[in-house]
């Protein structure tokens, strides 16, 4: 028989872990930057004053995208963020096989993964994805994408 003191720790050990959520599929960012982003073309820019943002993919990608069917998973976008007319920081959206399984189904993206970088191309673990997560989820119709009528229209 248990002896009251083991009993104890273990109904501690639970108090303390089930609310933590153990057992349950962590949430996974696996949103890189991309090693080639030199070779991406800026197909949009948004212009709001001081502020801008350019939109980026690989040539490939951007004719993928004339398809009209989704990107492949691999994909990966970059936004420029400007600030103040400078260059402050990058958003890399990326896409994988089932990462949608990484994250809960109510902030799910498909298989689209978002993180921040700075201006050194390493990640900002101060950004918070799940505000990437909650707009993009607007566009399910296009592959989780604002920019995508631009992507499709671009000529280099």
């Amino acid at each position: 028989m248990l002896s009251t003191r083991i009993i104890s720790l273990i109904a501690v050990t639970v108090t303390i872990l089930l609310p933590l959520g153990v057992g349950a599929r962590a949430d996974t960012n696996r949103a890189t930057f991309p090693a080639d982003f030199d070779k991406f073309d800026l197909y949009a820019t948004y212009d709001r004053g001081s502020s801008k943002e350019e939109a980026f993919a690989l040539p490939e990608t951007i004719e993928l995208s004339k398809s009209g069917k989704p990107l492949p998973a691999g994909t990966r976008l970059v936004l420029g963020i400007w600030t103040d007319y400078k260059l402050t920081g990058y958003f890399v959206m990326h896409k994988g096989v089932d990462w949608g399984l990484d994250v809960e189904e109510e902030r799910r993206t498909g298989d689209w993964h978002f993180q921040q970088f700075g201006l050194d191309k390493q990640v900002n673990r101060t950004a918070i994805a799940d505000r990437c997560e909650s707009c993009h989820q607007s566009q399910a119709s296009n592959d989780f994408m604002f920019t995508i009528d631009r992507m499709r229209d671009y000529l280099p």
